[in-house]
């Protein structure tokens, strides 16, 4: 009986020790990379002039009625699908925006489900500038100090 629970302690000794070194190996590995990539990299920004071609809908409940954007701006190099925030569209300090209006965004190209869009981080509108994300791509609140325009107005 000594030798049987011997040889089970041993047995169970090497299974440790032998899943303890990949266990240590994978973890190594997994905090150095990321599985995703980042989604938003100021240093890829791009600042476009555009007219506003359309602007999305909202149902009763404040939401987006399609599963786009809604939100088309057309530049010199063609149509593109803009991607503003919830708080930019919705509730006290939504941005007015009017199709045929002039505007100048800064963003980053994205791919979602093979369509492109621009991820807008600001908008300038009639010469305010309103911040839409922070440089992390992360959307403002309205109420918050960043949130403020440029020139006075606010988001």
């Amino acid at each position: 009986m000594k030798g049987i629970l011997k040889g089970l302690g041993f047995a169970t000794l090497l299974a440790l020790v032998f899943n303890v070194a990949p266990a240590h190996a994978q973890t190594a590995v997994s905090a150095t990379t990321s599985a995703t990539p980042l989604r938003y990299d100021v240093s890829k920004e791009i600042t476009l002039n555009a007219t506003v071609q359309s602007v999305p809908s909202k149902s009763s409940v404040g939401l987006l009625q399609s599963g786009s954007t809604g939100f088309v701006l057309q530049t010199s190099s063609g149509a593109i699908q803009g991607r503003l925030t919830y708080s930019a569209l919705n509730g006290k300090g939504a941005l007015s925006i009017k199709p045929g209006e002039r505007v100048q965004v800064t963003g980053v190209m994205t791919t979602t489900n093979n369509k492109q869009a621009l991820l807008i981080r600001t908008i300038q509108i009639g010469g305010h500038i309103y911040t839409i994300r922070n440089e992390r791509g992360f959307p403002v609140a309205p109420n918050t100090s960043a949130a403020t325009a440029s020139n006075g107005g606010q988001l």
